[in-house]
């Protein structure tokens, strides 16, 4: 089960800013924030890949959690979706525990699905076997197979508030998640996580949730066939909230924050959302939704959705305010 995120089998394309009308994201720092990159100057020979860059990131923290945005569940994404994976198992490590008693510790081994082995070390705070606000878990993973990938490298969960019990609505919980050097090896790719993200979580039924990320600082190294590639978030925030709608239900989600990439040469560009995106039904991509990207001197790309299948691209190079260069894409040509 992972996590009533089958919640989103309605969301948008993206990972957002403190969005959302439930106010939900999250707003622990697991960390102090990682320098940002020299912004990147915003012309007619980078703003596509500046544009596609800004939705595929955007992407990544969704789809990592389930986020039906119509994007593709790619090899990178897998470190965020083993660390989601794992939270539902939170209950049953504490309550295995043999040891009762304040700020009880305690290590366990089990095998992983696909081979390998994860060894877990659970801080009980209260000591009564439950999870509880201040409850941590440090997973270390040995060729663990996750869906078709060996893991290895450490991640730590820590409980900042739970009510209810996860998975039985209504429920709500922020858990704070610790990457160091988490890396995940297919036979193509291999990508290795360092960071922090917080995920704040509010359930009240399948089609009625709200789920926000936010990071101080998160970055993810691949290699694919001998190629390098690496993205970084700093302050970065997503929320997508879900609420019923017609036959399914409609999502909104907007994003804000910083994002620097080997696709613009390391360095940085900022991103707004002033108008959310948003999701209904059956549709792949959001039908409605802005990003405003600004680089070096002001200058700016705008991406909008102007239905679920199209996306207008503008690109104001000169930061004057008036879009000199516009170019229609499809979302599936862009993600």
């Amino acid at each position: 089960m992972r996590f009533a995120l089958t919640l989103v089998a309605s969301s948008v394309i993206l990972a957002a800013c403190g969005g959302g009308s439930d106010n939900n994201s999250p707003s622990n720092d697991a960390g102090p924030s990682a320098p940002v990159a020299v912004q990147a100057t915003l012309t007619s020979a980078n703003y596509l890949a500046v544009a596609q860059e800004t939705l595929s990131s955007s992407a990544y923290l969704a789809t990592a959690a389930d986020l039906a945005t119509g994007a593709q569940v790619s090899d990178s994404d897998v470190l965020i979706r083993f660390g989601q994976d794992q939270l539902p198992k939170l209950t049953r490590w504490f309550s295995n525990s043999l040891v009762q008693a304040v700020g009880a510790v305690q290590t366990q081994t089990e095998a992983c699905a696909g081979g390998g082995s994860l060894t877990i070390t659970e801080t009980d705070m209260n000591g009564n076997r439950k999870v509880d606000a201040g409850d941590s878990a440090t997973l270390t993973a040995a060729n663990c197979v996750f869906e078709g990938q060996s893991l290895n490298g450490q991640l730590a969960l820590t409980v900042n508030s739970i009510t209810g019990e996860p998975g039985e609505f209504p429920y709500s919980l922020s858990v704070s998640l610790l990457f160091t050097e988490l890396a995940a090896k297919s036979s193509t790719v291999r990508s290795v996580g360092n960071g922090n993200l917080v995920l704040a979580l509010s359930a009240r039924a399948v089609n009625d949730q709200s789920l926000g990320f936010s990071t101080s600082s998160f970055a993810v190294a691949a290699t694919y066939n001998n190629a390098s590639y690496s993205r970084a978030l700093t302050n970065y925030k997503t929320s997508v909230v879900v609420r019923p709608g017609g036959t399914g239900a409609t999502s909104t989600s907007t994003v804000s924050g910083t994002l620097s990439s080997t696709a613009f040469e390391s360095k940085s560009i900022d991103i707004t959302t002033p108008v959310s995106f948003v999701r209904a039904g059956t549709q792949a991509y959001p039908a409605s939704g802005q990003f405003i990207i600004t680089g070096a001197a002001g200058s700016k790309v705008r991406i909008t959705a102007t239905s679920a299948t199209m996306l207008t691209i503008e690109l104001d190079a000169d930061g004057n305010g008036s879009y000199e260069l516009s170019t229609n894409k499809r979302w599936n040509e862009m993600l």
